[in-house]
């Protein structure tokens, strides 16, 4: 039985998917997947989406969520949403629930330049890399947005070796948007024409950045940028002090704020050391976890940020600024 939907929406440019659309196969939600200790299905150079919660690593191939684009997971820590579109690199982790209602979300349609999504409990369309409900009953509620990180498999094996992955057939590899790998180029005409604006042409649109939002300001830091700087950069934005963890060459980069306490940390990084903080000489990882020190098992506080292409960053924060170093 085909479902019957409402076409109306009052987002302009929007593309909904009609009921037979929204049967297809290639559009349904991984919904409480299956998770392994097992990696042999994966291979060293699959990019992944990483998820660390609760002191626990899961990844999620791109080969396996690049059909549904949304997993709707029960973890210990709660219920999370995972969304990811592969034509513009952009992914991000939500904590899927509103004043402590539990939602699970799927795909909708195609909307300023990526995909559009619906959460099943009040039919709220909502934003997929901002978290943001956009029309329907929840409009204006925001999702908390949780740290997820993009990289290689082997990057985050090495990272996180205790991880579980989740599974998939290896005939998922094919099939469709196998095309397209992070930063490929192209955006396609149907894609194009849902841009509620014209494409912001500062940067090649295939540009990888992370993007970071604070205090109603948005920033794009090209990652061929952060990888000429190296593993670690202090920044401000909105008012905040802020650090950029990242690994030179790759895709792994995530921001975090640098007050702990009643004080604001200095990073540095050395060979010899890694990346540690002048005022107590703590060694701290990717994730923003002091690993060794005086301040060893401290957490610093997620900052919103993740990894994507520049023209869908740009198309959800007109007014983002561009990092350029001295």
């Amino acid at each position: 039985m085909v479902e019957t939907v409402d076409t109306h929406c009052e987002l302009p440019q929007a593309q909904l998917f009609d009921g037979r659309q929204l049967e297809d196969s290639w559009r349904q939600p991984l919904n409480d997947p299956v998770w392994t200790d097992a990696h042999d299905h994966l291979r060293d150079d699959d990019p992944v989406l990483g998820l660390y919660l609760g002191g626990q690593a899961r990844a999620l191939p791109w080969w396996i969520m690049k059909e549904p684009h949304v997993a709707n997971l029960s973890l210990d820590e709660g219920p999370v949403l995972v969304t990811l579109c592969v034509m513009c690199s952009s992914a991000a982790a939500f904590r899927a629930e509103v004043e402590g209602k539990r939602l699970t979300f799927r795909l909708r349609g195609k909307y300023n330049g990526t995909m559009l999504l619906e959460d099943r409990a009040t039919h709220s369309f909502w934003s997929p890399f901002t978290g943001v409900a956009l029309t329907g009953p929840l409009r204006g509620a925001i999702l908390e947005r949780l740290p997820l990180s993009q990289c290689l498999w082997r990057e985050w094996r090495d990272m996180h070796p205790a991880t579980q992955v989740l599974y998939g057939a290896p005939a998922l590899r094919a099939g469709h948007w196998s095309e397209f790998s992070p930063g490929s180029p192209g955006i396609p005409p149907g894609m194009r024409a849902t841009l509620v604006r014209p494409l912001d042409e500062r940067l090649p649109h295939n540009t990888l950045v992370l993007g970071v939002e604070h205090a109603a300001m948005a920033r794009a830091y090209p990652l061929p940028v952060l990888a000429r700087i190296g593993p670690v950069l202090n920044d401000t934005l909105g008012g905040a002090e802020i650090v950029l963890r990242c690994r030179p060459g790759t895709l792994q980069a995530l921001a975090f704020h640098r007050r702990v306490g009643d004080r604001v940390l200095v990073f540095a990084y050395s060979e010899a050391r890694g990346v540690y903080d002048d005022e107590t000489g703590s060694v701290w990882n990717e994730m923003g976890e002091a690993i060794s020190g005086p301040l060893a098992g401290t957490q610093l506080k997620y900052l919103e940020s993740g990894v994507g292409e520049w023209y869908q960053f740009a198309a959800s924060h007109p007014h983002s600024e561009i990092f350029q170093a001295i």
